[in-house]
């Protein structure tokens, strides 16, 4: 019943404190140094101060809570049973403390936190995720949260602050972002081994009008430069079949209802299911693809990191 006493009695001074007296961090870790040690002169030592600094920390410390938590005899020093409810609380603020500072020390350093990014869908299903998996593997405890979206609606995302950093085809002229360059993607025509356009190493845009496409449906950045230089070969843009996802296109042209244009970032996805890509020209169209930020947000240590990475990465897109 005591004891019950006791816990309440301190319970009702630590609320005071809380609300009305500034305990400082080195208060208590001068209280705990001694309840450790229970001699003046070796807690001094262990928290660099001198006898006097730390007797006097206690003193303000007691008046402070009102309450005695030392006895001192010439020989003995010794907890009061408020000063053992004192020291539970205090060490635990403390270890919370140092594990915080750690915690935030890491996220400093890039070793722990989140990144949300954003992606155009011709780099969220190949060039991401090979570069995402090497950065995971240096530092496991980053979480990524991946948008896969058009260009555009991934720009949207970036600037209403949804995700930190987007990878799309480079937005020159827009002040608001700022741009790190990675590699040019150019396009290439998909079609199936046994296709008469297979066997070539280029493929013209004029070659390329008389057969049957398959594309997705929308308003893609991809389909903009291929209407464009559909109509400057003097033809137009109509797909024999248009499709929902880029999964049912591989399906179609798997099954030689028709060819597709698709970025060069994607031959990798392409090869593995068995179907090839040749390259489209005259023209070679190119397009910059980039890591963009905003120009007026600060970015995590984590997000330097990883442009630093796709960067790094993209070095083998080049050659």
């Amino acid at each position: 019943m005591q004891a019950l006493h006791l816990s309440v009695q301190f319970i009702y001074v630590i609320n005071l404190s809380i609300m009305k007296i500034n305990i400082t961090f080195r208060q208590l870790e001068a209280f705990v140094a001694l309840a450790r040690v229970l001699n003046f002169s070796e807690a001094a030592k262990a928290v660099h101060m001198s006898q006097p600094a730390l007797s006097a920390a206690i003193r303000k410390l007691e008046e402070m809570l009102g309450a005695t938590l030392f006895d001192r005899t010439t020989r003995i020093v010794s907890l009061t049973p408020i000063g053992s409810e004192l020291y539970d609380v205090a060490t635990r603020l403390l270890e919370d403390f140092d594990g915080s500072l750690v915690g935030i020390s890491d996220l400093a350093r890039g070793k722990r936190g989140s990144l949300s990014i954003s992606s155009a869908p011709s780099l969220a299903g190949t060039f991401l995720p090979e570069v995402i998996y090497p950065f995971q593997q240096k530092f496991p405890d980053i979480v990524f949260k991946v948008h896969d979206a058009l260009s555009e609606i991934s720009i949207d995302l970036l600037k209403a602050g949804t995700v930190e950093l987007a990878l799309v085809p480079a937005k020159r002229h827009d002040e608001d972002l700022i741009h790190h360059d990675l590699f040019e993607d150019h396009l290439v025509v998909v079609c199936r081994p046994d296709h008469d356009l297979a066997g070539h190493k280029e493929v013209s845009w004029a070659q390329l009008l008389p057969y049957r496409l398959v594309a997705v449906r929308g308003n893609s950045n991809i389909q903009i430069l291929i209407e464009a230089e559909y109509l400057h070969q003097g033809g137009k843009f109509q797909p024999t079949y248009e499709v929902e996802q880029t999964s049912t296109l591989i399906g179609f042209i798997s099954n030689n209802l028709g060819v597709a244009i698709l970025p060069a970032s994607r031959v990798s996805l392409i090869r593995s299911l068995n179907l090839v890509a040749v390259k489209l020209v005259s023209p070679e169209i190119r397009r910059p693809i980039c890591v963009v930020h905003m120009k007026s947000r600060s970015l995590s240590t984590v997000a330097q990191a990883f442009i630093e990475h796709c960067q790094r990465h993209a070095i083998e897109y080049r050659r």
